[in-house]
Protein backbone atom coordinates (compact mmCIF):
# COMPACT_ATOMS: atom_id res chain seq x y z
CA UNK A 1 0.00 0.00 0.00
CA UNK A 2 2.82 2.38 0.90
CA UNK A 3 4.56 1.70 -2.43
CA UNK A 4 1.31 2.48 -4.25
CA UNK A 5 1.00 5.77 -2.37
CA UNK A 6 4.57 6.74 -3.25
CA UNK A 7 4.04 5.81 -6.90
CA UNK A 8 0.88 7.93 -6.95
CA UNK A 9 2.69 10.89 -5.43
CA UNK A 10 5.50 10.54 -7.98
CA UNK A 11 2.96 10.60 -10.80
CA UNK A 12 1.31 13.63 -9.21
CA UNK A 13 4.65 15.46 -9.05
CA UNK A 14 5.31 14.79 -12.74
CA UNK A 15 1.82 15.93 -13.70
CA UNK A 16 2.17 19.12 -11.65
CA UNK A 17 5.59 19.90 -13.19
CA UNK A 18 4.04 19.61 -16.64
CA UNK A 19 1.45 22.22 -15.69
CA UNK A 20 3.52 24.81 -13.80
CA UNK A 21 7.07 24.17 -15.02
CA UNK A 22 10.11 22.71 -13.27
CA UNK A 23 11.45 26.00 -11.88
CA UNK A 24 8.20 27.03 -10.22
CA UNK A 25 7.70 23.49 -8.91
CA UNK A 26 11.20 23.46 -7.38
CA UNK A 27 10.64 26.90 -5.86
CA UNK A 28 7.32 26.04 -4.21
CA UNK A 29 6.90 22.29 -3.84
CA UNK A 30 10.49 21.24 -3.19
CA UNK A 31 11.20 23.86 -0.53
CA UNK A 32 8.26 25.98 0.66
CA UNK A 33 5.57 23.29 0.75
CA UNK A 34 5.13 19.52 0.98
CA UNK A 35 2.62 17.11 -0.55
CA UNK A 36 1.33 14.27 1.64
CA UNK A 37 -1.11 11.49 0.84
CA UNK A 38 -3.24 9.80 3.50
CA UNK A 39 -5.76 7.36 2.07
CA UNK A 40 -8.13 9.43 -0.07
CA UNK A 41 -6.83 12.81 1.14
CA UNK A 42 -4.04 14.91 -0.34
CA UNK A 43 -2.55 17.39 2.13
CA UNK A 44 -0.69 20.45 0.87
CA UNK A 45 1.31 21.70 3.83
CA UNK A 46 3.51 24.70 4.48
CA UNK A 47 4.99 26.35 7.54
CA UNK A 48 3.00 29.61 7.23
CA UNK A 49 -0.51 30.73 6.38
CA UNK A 50 1.02 33.24 3.96
CA UNK A 51 2.44 30.40 1.83
CA UNK A 52 -0.76 28.38 2.04
CA UNK A 53 -2.80 31.35 0.83
CA UNK A 54 -0.38 31.92 -2.05
CA UNK A 55 -0.51 28.26 -3.15
CA UNK A 56 -4.29 28.16 -3.00
CA UNK A 57 -4.61 31.42 -4.94
CA UNK A 58 -1.99 30.72 -7.63
CA UNK A 59 -1.84 26.92 -8.11
CA UNK A 60 -5.26 25.57 -7.15
CA UNK A 61 -6.44 25.06 -10.72
CA UNK A 62 -3.23 23.23 -11.73
CA UNK A 63 -3.25 21.09 -8.58
CA UNK A 64 -6.88 20.10 -9.15
CA UNK A 65 -6.07 19.13 -12.75
CA UNK A 66 -2.99 17.12 -11.73
CA UNK A 67 -4.98 15.24 -9.07
CA UNK A 68 -7.78 14.47 -11.55
CA UNK A 69 -5.23 13.12 -14.04
CA UNK A 70 -3.25 10.90 -11.63
CA UNK A 71 -5.54 9.97 -8.72
CA UNK A 72 -8.75 8.21 -9.82
CA UNK A 73 -11.76 8.44 -7.56
CA UNK A 74 -12.72 11.24 -5.20
CA UNK A 75 -9.62 12.68 -3.56
CA UNK A 76 -10.08 15.43 -1.00
CA UNK A 77 -7.48 18.20 -1.28
CA UNK A 78 -6.69 20.04 1.93
CA UNK A 79 -4.41 23.03 2.45
CA UNK A 80 -3.03 23.38 5.96
CA UNK A 81 -0.31 25.00 8.02
CA UNK A 82 2.10 22.50 9.51
CA UNK A 83 4.56 23.28 12.27
CA UNK A 84 6.23 19.95 11.59
CA UNK A 85 7.57 19.30 8.07
CA UNK A 86 9.90 16.47 9.09
CA UNK A 87 7.55 13.66 8.10
CA UNK A 88 6.03 12.82 11.55
CA UNK A 89 2.45 13.68 10.61
CA UNK A 90 0.11 11.09 9.07
CA UNK A 91 0.66 10.30 5.45
CA UNK A 92 3.71 10.11 3.21
CA UNK A 93 5.87 13.04 2.24
CA UNK A 94 6.89 13.20 -1.39
CA UNK A 95 10.39 11.81 -1.69
CA UNK A 96 10.65 10.80 1.99
CA UNK A 97 11.52 7.35 3.29
CA UNK A 98 8.74 5.09 4.57
CA UNK A 99 8.00 5.52 8.29
CA UNK A 100 9.47 2.77 10.44
CA UNK A 101 12.24 1.88 7.96
CA UNK A 102 15.60 0.74 9.28
CA UNK A 103 18.27 3.41 9.86
CA UNK A 104 20.43 4.11 6.82
CA UNK A 105 24.23 4.19 6.76
CA UNK A 106 26.31 7.31 6.09
CA UNK A 107 27.02 6.13 2.55
CA UNK A 108 23.30 5.50 1.88
CA UNK A 109 22.45 8.90 3.36
CA UNK A 110 24.97 10.61 1.05
CA UNK A 111 23.59 8.74 -1.95
CA UNK A 112 20.03 9.78 -1.01
CA UNK A 113 21.09 13.42 -0.68
CA UNK A 114 22.79 13.21 -4.08
CA UNK A 115 19.62 11.83 -5.66
CA UNK A 116 17.50 14.59 -4.11
CA UNK A 117 19.84 17.39 -5.13
CA UNK A 118 18.60 19.51 -8.00
CA UNK A 119 21.43 20.07 -10.46
CA UNK A 120 21.55 23.05 -12.77
CA UNK A 121 21.69 22.38 -16.51
CA UNK A 122 23.64 23.94 -19.36
CA UNK A 123 20.32 24.84 -21.00
CA UNK A 124 19.38 26.94 -17.96
CA UNK A 125 22.66 28.88 -18.04
CA UNK A 126 22.24 32.45 -19.26
CA UNK A 127 25.21 33.03 -21.55
CA UNK A 128 26.75 36.49 -21.83
CA UNK A 129 30.10 38.14 -22.34
CA UNK A 130 31.02 37.21 -18.76
CA UNK A 131 30.84 33.43 -19.35
CA UNK A 132 30.69 32.82 -23.11
CA UNK A 133 34.22 31.35 -23.34
CA UNK A 134 33.67 28.91 -20.47
CA UNK A 135 30.25 27.92 -21.80
CA UNK A 136 31.75 27.15 -25.21
CA UNK A 137 34.54 25.14 -23.58
CA UNK A 138 31.95 23.09 -21.64
CA UNK A 139 30.28 22.14 -24.93
CA UNK A 140 33.65 21.30 -26.50
CA UNK A 141 34.59 18.71 -23.89
CA UNK A 142 31.20 17.05 -24.26
CA UNK A 143 31.79 16.65 -28.00
CA UNK A 144 35.50 15.78 -27.75
CA UNK A 145 36.08 14.24 -24.31
CA UNK A 146 39.65 13.76 -23.16
CA UNK A 147 41.25 16.09 -25.72
CA UNK A 148 41.40 19.15 -23.46
CA UNK A 149 42.62 18.15 -20.02
CA UNK A 150 41.84 19.49 -17.58
CA UNK A 151 39.17 22.09 -18.22
CA UNK A 152 39.84 24.58 -15.42
CA UNK A 153 37.12 27.16 -14.72
CA UNK A 154 37.99 30.07 -12.44
CA UNK A 155 36.25 33.22 -11.30
CA UNK A 156 34.81 35.08 -8.32
CA UNK A 157 31.99 33.88 -6.09
CA UNK A 158 28.57 33.94 -7.72
CA UNK A 159 29.88 34.05 -11.29
CA UNK A 160 28.35 30.69 -12.28
CA UNK A 161 31.23 28.21 -11.90
CA UNK A 162 29.19 25.65 -10.00
CA UNK A 163 26.31 26.05 -12.47
CA UNK A 164 28.70 25.16 -15.31
CA UNK A 165 30.06 22.14 -13.45
CA UNK A 166 26.59 20.87 -12.59
CA UNK A 167 25.52 21.42 -16.19
CA UNK A 168 28.46 19.37 -17.48
CA UNK A 169 27.64 16.62 -14.99
CA UNK A 170 23.98 16.52 -15.99
CA UNK A 171 24.73 16.56 -19.72
CA UNK A 172 27.31 13.78 -19.31
CA UNK A 173 24.77 11.63 -17.49
CA UNK A 174 22.09 12.25 -20.12
CA UNK A 175 24.32 11.77 -23.16
CA UNK A 176 25.88 8.57 -21.78
CA UNK A 177 29.20 9.51 -23.44
CA UNK A 178 30.94 8.69 -20.18
CA UNK A 179 30.45 5.37 -18.41
CA UNK A 180 31.46 6.60 -14.94
CA UNK A 181 30.80 10.23 -14.01
CA UNK A 182 31.79 11.60 -10.59
CA UNK A 183 31.00 15.09 -9.31
CA UNK A 184 32.06 16.36 -5.88
CA UNK A 185 33.63 19.30 -4.08
CA UNK A 186 37.23 19.44 -2.91
CA UNK A 187 35.95 19.28 0.67
CA UNK A 188 34.07 16.06 -0.10
CA UNK A 189 37.13 14.55 -1.82
CA UNK A 190 39.18 15.34 1.30
CA UNK A 191 36.56 13.94 3.69
CA UNK A 192 36.16 10.70 1.74
CA UNK A 193 39.93 10.26 1.49
CA UNK A 194 40.34 10.70 5.26
CA UNK A 195 37.49 8.21 5.81
CA UNK A 196 39.34 5.76 3.57
CA UNK A 197 42.58 6.22 5.51
CA UNK A 198 40.73 5.65 8.78
CA UNK A 199 39.22 2.33 7.85
CA UNK A 200 36.84 2.35 4.89
CA UNK A 201 39.63 1.33 2.51
CA UNK A 202 42.06 3.34 0.37
CA UNK A 203 41.86 0.75 -2.43
CA UNK A 204 38.11 1.27 -2.83
CA UNK A 205 38.55 5.04 -2.73
CA UNK A 206 41.16 4.96 -5.48
CA UNK A 207 39.13 2.57 -7.58
CA UNK A 208 36.12 4.89 -7.41
CA UNK A 209 37.89 8.10 -8.38
CA UNK A 210 40.85 6.99 -10.50
CA UNK A 211 38.60 4.82 -12.67
CA UNK A 212 36.19 7.66 -13.42
CA UNK A 213 35.73 8.58 -17.08
CA UNK A 214 34.71 12.10 -16.09
CA UNK A 215 35.82 13.58 -12.76
CA UNK A 216 34.46 16.99 -11.77
CA UNK A 217 35.82 18.74 -8.66
CA UNK A 218 34.61 22.12 -7.44
CA UNK A 219 36.47 24.61 -5.19
CA UNK A 220 39.93 23.10 -5.59
CA UNK A 221 41.41 26.00 -3.62
CA UNK A 222 40.16 24.05 -0.58
CA UNK A 223 43.10 21.64 -1.00
CA UNK A 224 45.53 24.29 0.29
CA UNK A 225 47.31 23.06 3.42
CA UNK A 226 46.26 19.42 2.91
CA UNK A 227 49.48 17.78 1.82
CA UNK A 228 48.41 14.12 1.85
CA UNK A 229 45.17 14.86 0.03
CA UNK A 230 47.03 16.93 -2.59
CA UNK A 231 49.36 13.99 -3.26
CA UNK A 232 46.37 11.67 -3.67
CA UNK A 233 44.68 14.19 -5.97
CA UNK A 234 47.83 14.49 -8.09
CA UNK A 235 47.94 10.72 -8.68
CA UNK A 236 44.17 10.69 -9.37
CA UNK A 237 44.51 13.39 -12.04
CA UNK A 238 47.45 11.62 -13.67
CA UNK A 239 45.64 8.27 -13.69
CA UNK A 240 42.53 9.67 -15.38
CA UNK A 241 44.58 11.62 -17.92
CA UNK A 242 46.61 8.53 -18.89
CA UNK A 243 43.42 6.55 -19.49
CA UNK A 244 42.00 9.28 -21.73
CA UNK A 245 39.36 10.38 -19.24
CA UNK A 246 38.14 13.93 -18.79
CA UNK A 247 38.84 16.28 -15.87
CA UNK A 248 36.85 19.41 -15.03
CA UNK A 249 37.99 21.59 -12.14
CA UNK A 250 36.92 24.92 -10.69
CA UNK A 251 38.43 27.46 -8.29
CA UNK A 252 38.02 31.07 -7.25
CA UNK A 253 41.42 32.04 -8.67
CA UNK A 254 43.61 31.30 -11.69
CA UNK A 255 45.98 28.31 -11.29
CA UNK A 256 49.01 30.62 -11.12
CA UNK A 257 47.42 32.38 -8.12
CA UNK A 258 46.97 29.14 -6.15
CA UNK A 259 50.56 28.91 -4.95
CA UNK A 260 49.50 27.15 -1.71
CA UNK A 261 48.61 24.04 -3.77
CA UNK A 262 52.20 23.49 -4.86
CA UNK A 263 53.92 23.58 -8.26
CA UNK A 264 52.91 20.05 -9.30
CA UNK A 265 49.16 20.68 -9.11
CA UNK A 266 49.48 24.17 -10.56
CA UNK A 267 51.32 22.67 -13.55
CA UNK A 268 48.55 20.07 -14.04
CA UNK A 269 45.82 22.72 -13.78
CA UNK A 270 47.58 25.02 -16.25
CA UNK A 271 48.28 22.27 -18.77
CA UNK A 272 44.75 22.08 -20.15
CA UNK A 273 42.38 24.96 -20.85
CA UNK A 274 41.94 27.70 -18.26
CA UNK A 275 38.61 29.53 -18.68
CA UNK A 276 37.95 32.61 -16.62
CA UNK A 277 34.38 33.64 -15.84
CA UNK A 278 33.74 37.19 -14.67
CA UNK A 279 31.24 38.85 -12.41
CA UNK A 280 27.90 38.90 -14.20
CA UNK A 281 27.75 41.84 -16.60
CA UNK A 282 24.80 44.18 -17.01
CA UNK A 283 23.20 42.50 -20.05
CA UNK A 284 23.38 39.10 -18.38
CA UNK A 285 22.02 40.54 -15.13
CA UNK A 286 19.03 41.89 -17.04
CA UNK A 287 18.33 38.50 -18.62
CA UNK A 288 18.67 36.82 -15.23
CA UNK A 289 16.34 39.36 -13.60
CA UNK A 290 13.75 38.73 -16.32
CA UNK A 291 14.00 34.97 -15.84
CA UNK A 292 13.84 35.20 -12.03
CA UNK A 293 10.80 37.47 -12.25
CA UNK A 294 9.04 35.05 -14.59
CA UNK A 295 9.74 32.11 -12.27
CA UNK A 296 8.02 34.02 -9.46
CA UNK A 297 5.09 35.22 -11.59
CA UNK A 298 6.15 38.84 -11.26
CA UNK A 299 5.23 41.00 -14.24
CA UNK A 300 8.30 43.19 -14.53
CA UNK A 301 8.22 46.22 -16.80
CA UNK A 302 11.10 47.14 -19.07
CA UNK A 303 11.96 50.03 -16.74
CA UNK A 304 12.08 47.74 -13.70
CA UNK A 305 14.30 45.23 -15.48
CA UNK A 306 16.67 48.05 -16.46
CA UNK A 307 16.76 49.27 -12.87
CA UNK A 308 17.49 45.79 -11.55
CA UNK A 309 20.26 45.30 -14.13
CA UNK A 310 21.83 48.61 -13.15
CA UNK A 311 21.65 48.17 -9.39
CA UNK A 312 21.77 44.46 -8.54
CA UNK A 313 25.22 42.98 -7.80
CA UNK A 314 27.08 40.77 -10.25
CA UNK A 315 26.63 37.72 -8.02
CA UNK A 316 24.00 35.14 -9.00
CA UNK A 317 23.26 34.12 -5.41
CA UNK A 318 22.78 37.70 -4.25
CA UNK A 319 20.59 38.36 -7.28
CA UNK A 320 18.37 35.41 -6.40
CA UNK A 321 18.11 36.64 -2.81
CA UNK A 322 17.21 40.14 -3.98
CA UNK A 323 14.47 38.79 -6.24
CA UNK A 324 13.06 36.67 -3.40
CA UNK A 325 12.87 39.77 -1.20
CA UNK A 326 11.22 41.78 -3.96
CA UNK A 327 8.70 39.03 -4.61
CA UNK A 328 7.87 38.71 -0.88
CA UNK A 329 7.41 42.49 -0.66
CA UNK A 330 5.02 42.49 -3.60
CA UNK A 331 3.03 39.63 -2.05
CA UNK A 332 2.81 41.30 1.37
CA UNK A 333 1.65 44.60 -0.16
CA UNK A 334 -0.58 42.77 -2.64
CA UNK A 335 0.37 44.99 -5.57
CA UNK A 336 2.53 44.66 -8.68
CA UNK A 337 6.26 45.28 -8.48
CA UNK A 338 7.63 48.56 -9.80
CA UNK A 339 10.81 50.62 -9.60
CA UNK A 340 9.70 52.51 -6.49
CA UNK A 341 9.05 49.23 -4.67
CA UNK A 342 12.43 47.85 -5.75
CA UNK A 343 14.25 50.99 -4.60
CA UNK A 344 12.65 50.73 -1.17
CA UNK A 345 12.86 46.94 -0.70
CA UNK A 346 16.44 46.57 -1.94
CA UNK A 347 17.92 49.84 -0.66
CA UNK A 348 20.24 48.28 1.93
CA UNK A 349 21.48 45.62 -0.49
CA UNK A 350 22.19 48.19 -3.20
CA UNK A 351 24.14 50.34 -0.72
CA UNK A 352 26.14 47.37 0.55
CA UNK A 353 27.01 46.21 -2.97
CA UNK A 354 28.03 49.62 -4.27
CA UNK A 355 31.69 50.18 -3.38
CA UNK A 356 33.15 53.57 -2.60
CA UNK A 357 35.81 54.16 -5.26
CA UNK A 358 38.66 56.60 -4.66
CA UNK A 359 41.05 58.06 -7.20
CA UNK A 360 43.88 56.15 -5.52
CA UNK A 361 41.95 52.88 -6.06
CA UNK A 362 41.65 53.60 -9.77
CA UNK A 363 45.32 54.46 -10.04
CA UNK A 364 46.23 51.20 -8.33
CA UNK A 365 44.12 48.90 -10.54
CA UNK A 366 45.16 50.64 -13.78
CA UNK A 367 48.84 50.35 -12.88
CA UNK A 368 48.34 46.68 -11.99
CA UNK A 369 46.41 45.91 -15.19
CA UNK A 370 48.93 47.66 -17.45
CA UNK A 371 52.04 46.63 -15.51
CA UNK A 372 53.33 50.17 -14.96
CA UNK A 373 54.41 52.31 -12.04
CA UNK A 374 52.26 55.16 -10.70
CA UNK A 375 55.07 57.56 -11.54
CA UNK A 376 54.59 56.79 -15.24
CA UNK A 377 50.85 57.39 -14.94
CA UNK A 378 51.44 60.86 -13.46
CA UNK A 379 54.41 61.72 -15.67
CA UNK A 380 54.32 64.29 -18.53
CA UNK A 381 55.18 61.51 -21.00
CA UNK A 382 52.92 61.34 -24.08
CA UNK A 383 54.02 57.87 -25.16
CA UNK A 384 51.26 55.27 -25.59
CA UNK A 385 52.69 53.29 -22.68
CA UNK A 386 51.84 56.22 -20.40
CA UNK A 387 49.01 58.03 -22.19
CA UNK A 388 46.71 55.04 -22.81
CA UNK A 389 46.57 53.93 -19.17
CA UNK A 390 46.35 57.55 -18.01
CA UNK A 391 43.36 58.34 -20.22
CA UNK A 392 41.63 55.13 -19.15
CA UNK A 393 42.26 56.02 -15.49
CA UNK A 394 40.68 59.45 -15.94
CA UNK A 395 37.72 57.88 -17.79
CA UNK A 396 37.19 55.46 -14.87
CA UNK A 397 37.51 58.35 -12.42
CA UNK A 398 34.75 60.26 -14.22
CA UNK A 399 32.49 57.18 -14.29
CA UNK A 400 32.96 55.77 -10.81
CA UNK A 401 33.88 58.66 -8.51
CA UNK A 402 32.26 61.93 -7.54
CA UNK A 403 35.55 63.75 -7.83
CA UNK A 404 35.45 67.14 -9.55
CA UNK A 405 37.32 67.70 -12.81
CA UNK A 406 39.85 69.83 -10.94
CA UNK A 407 40.46 67.04 -8.39
CA UNK A 408 41.06 64.44 -11.12
CA UNK A 409 43.30 66.88 -12.96
CA UNK A 410 45.38 67.56 -9.86
CA UNK A 411 45.60 63.89 -8.83
CA UNK A 412 47.05 62.82 -12.20
CA UNK A 413 49.31 65.90 -12.43
CA UNK A 414 47.59 67.41 -15.47
CA UNK A 415 47.72 71.13 -16.18
CA UNK A 416 44.07 71.71 -17.10
CA UNK A 417 40.75 70.01 -16.45
CA UNK A 418 40.18 70.08 -20.22
CA UNK A 419 42.70 67.23 -20.35
CA UNK A 420 40.30 65.10 -18.32
CA UNK A 421 37.39 65.96 -20.63
CA UNK A 422 39.53 65.14 -23.66
CA UNK A 423 40.54 61.78 -22.13
CA UNK A 424 36.91 60.90 -21.46
CA UNK A 425 35.93 61.61 -25.07
CA UNK A 426 38.94 59.68 -26.37
CA UNK A 427 38.14 56.52 -24.40
CA UNK A 428 34.48 56.70 -25.46
CA UNK A 429 35.71 56.79 -29.06
CA UNK A 430 37.97 53.79 -28.43
CA UNK A 431 35.00 51.85 -27.11
CA UNK A 432 32.86 52.82 -30.11
CA UNK A 433 35.59 51.82 -32.57
CA UNK A 434 36.70 48.71 -30.60
CA UNK A 435 40.30 49.88 -30.35
CA UNK A 436 43.21 48.10 -28.66
CA UNK A 437 45.42 49.66 -25.99
CA UNK A 438 49.17 49.23 -25.61
CA UNK A 439 50.41 47.30 -22.58
CA UNK A 440 54.06 47.10 -21.56
CA UNK A 441 54.78 44.22 -23.95
CA UNK A 442 51.49 43.55 -25.76
CA UNK A 443 48.09 44.97 -26.71
CA UNK A 444 44.66 44.52 -25.14
CA UNK A 445 41.17 45.32 -26.39
CA UNK A 446 39.74 48.38 -24.65
CA UNK A 447 36.65 46.50 -23.42
CA UNK A 448 38.88 43.79 -21.89
CA UNK A 449 41.02 46.46 -20.20
CA UNK A 450 37.93 48.14 -18.74
CA UNK A 451 36.47 44.82 -17.59
CA UNK A 452 39.76 43.90 -15.93
CA UNK A 453 39.90 47.19 -14.05
CA UNK A 454 36.23 47.02 -13.07
CA UNK A 455 36.69 43.49 -11.78
CA UNK A 456 39.58 44.63 -9.59
CA UNK A 457 37.40 47.47 -8.31
CA UNK A 458 34.54 44.94 -7.76
CA UNK A 459 32.24 46.99 -9.96
CA UNK A 460 31.16 44.22 -12.32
Amino acid sequence: MEDIDLDTLSALRISLVERIGQERFDLWFNSSAQLRLDRDQLFIEAASQFTIDFLRRNFREQIDAAVAATMPGSTVIQYRVSADTSGQRPGKKVGSSVAGAAPVSKVEARQELSRRRKFSSLEQLIVGECNKFASTAASMIMNRPGEINPLFICGPQGSGKTHLLEGIYGEARRSKKFERVVYLSAEQFTTYFLDALNGSGVANFRRKYRDADLLIIDDVQFFAGKRATRTELLHTLDSITRRGGQLVLAADKRPTELSALGPELIARFSGGLVCEVHEIDRDTRRKMAEKLCAARDMNASRGLLDWLADHLPGDARLMSGAMNRLWATAMSLDRPVDVAMAENALADMVRACTPIVRLADIEEVVCKSFGIDAKILRSPSKSRKASHPRMLAMWLARKYTKAALSDICQFFHRKSHSTVISAEKKVNLWIKESKSLQLSDSAIHVSDAIRRCESELKLG
